[in-house]
């Protein structure tokens, strides 16, 4: 292992062109020396030609697993003392590295650190303040956002006590950073260093995610009961808010989106004003919805949000 190297690894799937700009980002940091590894998941070699005009680390794998899986592979043969994963969608901003290194390099006790993100279009979304240090609850509420595998420079040490990853189709990143919060610290850089692509073909959003989110609820039970009844809540609670945004999105009226608004604010401690207004909403369908949401981003979120994707 090199003590000053980064590994970025970079799992890919047909999407070369993007691969292109996601190396490029790497390329462009200030910091160096940096490893870069591209996992491959296509099972014909896609990626081949892109790697081959670059000096990287070059692993087709022989059928697709997952992003997840290919970021597990990666990490295995990483020789860096920090690992960075990097979703072939998204780009670095150059002196990403350089300044998350140096809040690593300044806290022992920290062995993650993430950072803010920008949208395509130019939308910003910052780190919350208080999801730093010890952010076990945070992780089990699955309210860690915009913390990512693209955001999250890793200390490999602690990145090593929990590989290989197991597959979680869909909720891996929030596994992920579970076992990540319940060996290390966390803490961030207040800054959008990571452009999001936005392809609308990822698992955020998506059935698998949702599944994956209930699937974790009842793989860390003990770990929520060591935990106050809250964070369970709103872990579940949600997870059914998006099982009903998700609805809405495919359908224009469902009454499985109203039923999992209404679950949504049951679990959810305090019944939150959102939470309430979405479930009236929910009753118009995906009109309704839209209303909402517009009025709710022009009333109580800003031009820069923390801890929230909308």
């Amino acid at each position: 292992m090199n003590d000053e190297t980064v590994s970025v690894v970079i799992p890919t799937y047909f999407r070369n062109e993007r691969l292109r700009e996601a190396i490029e980002s790497v390329r462009a940091q200030t910091y160096e020396p940096i490893e870069i590894i591209v996992v491959d998941g296509s099972e014909e070699a896609h990626a081949r030609p892109v790697a081959e005009n670059y000096d990287v680390r070059y692993i087709p794998q022989d059928e697709d697993r997952g992003p997840h899986a290919g970021r597990s592979e990666g990490a295995q043969v990483a020789e860096g003392a920090y690992v960075n994963f990097l979703d072939d969608d998204d780009r670095f901003h150059p002196r990403k590295i350089e300044k998350q290194r140096s809040v690593l390099d300044a806290n022992d006790e920290v062995g993650v650190v993430y950072c803010g993100i920008e949208w395509e279009n130019g939308h910003p979304v910052l780190p919350d303040p208080d999801v730093r240090g010890d952010v076990l609850d945070r992780a089990l509420m699955f309210d860690m956002t915009p913390s990512s595998p693209s955001t999250m420079l890793i200390d490999a040490d602690v990145l090593d006590a929990i590989l290989p990853f197991e597959n979680l189709h869909g909720a891996d990143d929030m596994g992920m950073k579970i076992e990540l919060a319940q060996r290390c610290a966390f803490d961030f850089v207040d800054e959008p260093l990571v452009t999001k692509g936005d392809d609308g073909d990822g698992l955020g959003g998506s059935r698998e995610n949702i599944e994956g989110r209930f699937t974790l609820v009842d793989r860390y039970r003990d770990l929520y009961d060591r935990h106050p009844p809250h964070v369970r809540r709103t872990a579940v609670g949600h997870t059914h808010l998006l099982d009903a945004e998700l609805t809405l999105n495919r359908t224009v009226w469902s009454p499985r989106a109203i039923r999992q608004a209404a679950l949504a604010c049951y679990h959810v401690p305090g019944l939150p004003l959102s939470f309430a207004g979405y479930l009236v909403a929910s009753v118009f369908g995906r009109p309704g919805r839209d209303v909402a949401r517009g009025v709710y981003s022009a009333l109580v979120l800003g031009d820069e949000h923390r801890g929230k994707i909308t």
